[in-house]
């Protein structure tokens, strides 16, 4: 999520805490996290838990059409000032256009919340342009390099916490961008805050369990100068906790090399071309070492790897063998030098 989208997402937050609601919002886009955000606030907290009988309706789209949603967010609250239809999965709906008539013509104490997940809106549409007058979130995926560090660190200046660049990456690195579980990986870091106002290193391995010298991005790091003692020494680590899977490294290992072919098909060699496409100036040194290391065919080799073990994980081509040892054996296959050409 892009800096200005994080402001837009604060804002849209602000507003319903100090009761400033729209009567439509439209949250759409395809990181999910963000659309539950903003319509579990208002389902929890625009009514009491009184007016909430007569006056809260929560659906999902497969079992209401949109017709009959229309028609209760025509009516006026009982004994409140406003009611709440919210709906979900909103992008069932094969037509969305047939909101077009409401939206022209809301009624002010109806708060319409309307989540449309794994899609943003078209931005030609007439229901966009409408949709702009009230409330259009467009929740956006974030992304390894500099995004998802950056929502870390917002969401704990938040919680009162303090967290620094390096600190932020290392969470990022090792939970993903799977942003509820970082979520839930923060509010450890909170619950246990005590008097303190930075986030630590000891207080990340302590918390959270990631530690600074054994992580995935240490591992990259290892993998790029090909130090194979290094590598299999941060594996030990890695695998031996106690909830340890291969599908996050995986997924690490998919996007750096990934980004190292992008570098050699392209010829880019530079630290301004790297951090041209989305290499973050602390990971600047590993890819030029990758690329010293690692000739095209090798690293396509890898990319093929990744996506065999993928499947191995999923139980394809494998007879029931642990993470731990799909790993170990992932590793030993990256480091061997059969004789490939470029």
């Amino acid at each position: 999520m892009p800096a200005d989208n994080i402001q837009e997402y604060s804002k849209v937050m602000q507003d319903l805490k100090a009761r400033r609601f729209k009567p439509i919002y439209v949250l759409h886009g395809e990181e999910s996290y963000f659309i539950d955000e903003i319509s579990d606030f208002i389902e929890t907290n625009v009514l009491t838990e009184a007016e909430k009988a007569f006056n809260q309706t929560v659906v999902y789209a497969r079992d209401a059409e949109i017709n009959s949603v229309l028609e209760n967010a025509r009516r006026f609250p009982m004994m409140a000032s406003h009611q709440v239809i919210i709906i979900k999965e909103a992008q069932g709906y094969k037509k969305l256009d047939d909101f077009i008539p409401y939206f022209e013509k809301p009624v002010p104490s109806t708060i319409l919340v309307i989540c449309v997940k794994g899609k943003k809106i078209d931005g030609r549409s007439k229901l966009y342009t409408l949709s702009k007058k009230y409330v259009s979130f467009e929740s956006k995926k974030l992304y390894e390099d500099g995004e998802l560090p950056k929502w870390i660190k917002h969401k704990l200046t938040e919680k009162g916490l303090n967290i620094s660049d390096t600190n932020a990456m290392l969470i990022a690195d090792h939970v993903g961008s799977d942003l509820s579980k970082i979520a839930n990986e923060i509010e450890k870091l909170v619950i246990n805050k005590g008097d303190q106002t930075e986030v630590t290193e000891a207080s990340i391995e302590k918390h959270i369990g990631i530690s600074k010298e054994f992580n995935v991005f240490e591992m990259l790091t290892a993998v790029a100068n090909r130090n194979g003692k290094r590598i299999f020494y941060i594996n030990h680590h890695l695998s031996n906790n106690k909830d340890f899977s291969i599908i996050p490294l995986l997924t690490q290992f998919n996007s750096f090399f990934m980004k190292g072919l992008m570098l050699k098909q392209n010829n880019i060699r530079d630290q301004k071309g790297m951090m041209g496409i989305g290499i973050g100036y602390r990971q600047v040194k590993d890819y030029e070492k990758m690329l010293a290391n690692f000739n095209v065919a090798e690293i396509e080799r890898v990319l093929s790897l990744v996506a065999e073990y993928d499947l191995k994980s999923k139980g394809v081509n494998q007879n029931m063998v642990v993470d731990a040892e799909l790993m170990k054996e992932f590793l030993f296959k990256i480091l061997m030098r059969p004789e490939l050409s470029l």
